[in-house]
């Protein structure tokens, strides 16, 4: 069973993102049986969309079978032209032709992760500022340049790895999520 402040940690969540109350008790009690939100699964979203909120951030949401949902935040537009970016638009800075302070981060009901990074064409810098929490559980993550420049071996890239625990019985939910750039192109993968 989720404690007390556990459940209110899910609830809030739940209510910042409009779910509704008996949708909220549908996932409350897969929670308390110890078993996954779809969103925290291999499962295939039902929807998706994307929007920017009131601070400049594109947010994509998925949203599951069982009502849960996983979003994606970032002030860097997926598969967008490195050259063209506008750092007030993304958030990110501009300095000596890279694109800096990146804020790239995903979440569920439950638990969120991100880190920032540093891009110009082909390559990427300077992982930092990682984090992850989870509302029901531990949650552990690591976040590094997985290839600092773009090569016939492919995409520069850089990626947070986490891991979760999930409900009171211990059931754990692992990922991974980051940025590619290749050419003038950045995106993001998760």
């Amino acid at each position: 069973m989720l404690s007390a402040s556990e459940e209110a940690a899910v609830r809030t969540t739940m209510n910042d993102v409009n779910i509704t109350a008996d949708v909220q008790d549908r996932l409350i009690a897969k929670l308390n049986a110890g078993q996954p939100l779809d969103s925290q699964t291999d499962a295939a979203p039902v929807s998706t969309s994307t929007d920017v909120d009131r601070d400049g951030l594109t947010r994509t949401v998925e949203t599951f079978a069982d009502g849960s949902q996983r979003w994606i935040e970032t002030n860097i537009s997926a598969a967008e032209d490195t050259r063209g970016l506008n750092p007030s638009k993304t958030g990110c800075k501009s300095a000596s032709g890279w694109y800096t302070g990146c804020k790239i981060g995903i979440a569920d009901l439950v638990s969120n992760a991100g880190f920032s990074v540093d891009y110009t064409a082909n390559k990427v810098r300077d992982v930092r500022g990682r984090y992850c929490n989870n509302s029901v559980g531990g949650a552990s993550c690591s976040a590094s340049v997985k290839r600092a420049t773009a090569s016939s071996a492919g995409p520069a890239w850089a990626e947070l790895t986490f891991t979760a625990g999930i409900g009171p019985i211990g059931n754990v939910a692992s990922g991974a999520f980051g940025i590619r750039v290749s050419g003038t192109s950045a995106s993001l993968y998760g």
